[in-house]
């Protein structure tokens, strides 16, 4: 039986449609000559062409999302729910909104949620850190 908690969790914003990242050309040219020598016996996934590219993601955004999916929280209901379902909702904004993200590093602080993100594409890697705060809109 599943159990909704409350407050409820709002369900993953759908990213926008960014479109192809230049800055990913060698990726792309590796899948498709994987693709090219498998001759049709493997499936290889295209680079995501939705949410923020590696090179340039819009922290004020992720932060907003997040921030408005704890505004009914304070920091004890966070760490109630941390390891039940919160960590996982954040996490997942974070995966749909983020090309390549090849880490996410979480911390519960006193009076909120420290945010670690590290990104990659052709050029090089990219860490963003952001703070998000219960009951804050």
């Amino acid at each position: 039986m599943n159990v909704v908690r409350f407050p409820p969790l709002a369900p993953v914003p759908t990213p926008p449609i960014t479109g192809p990242d230049a800055r990913q050309r060698l990726a792309d040219q590796v899948k498709a000559g994987l693709v090219a020598a498998l001759a049709g016996h493997a499936v290889v996934q295209t680079t995501r062409m939705s949410g923020f590219r590696a090179s340039a993601v819009d922290i004020g955004a992720i932060q907003e999302m997040l921030g408005r999916g704890i505004v009914a929280f304070d920091m004890a209901a966070v760490r109630d729910r941390w390891d039940d379902d919160l960590r996982i909702w954040m996490s997942d904004v974070i995966l749909n909104w983020v090309q390549r993200c090849k880490c996410i590093h979480f911390e519960l602080e006193e009076n909120g949620i420290s945010i670690r993100i590290e990104t990659q594409d052709d050029h090089g890697y990219y860490a963003y850190e952001l703070d998000v705060f219960p009951g804050r809109s």
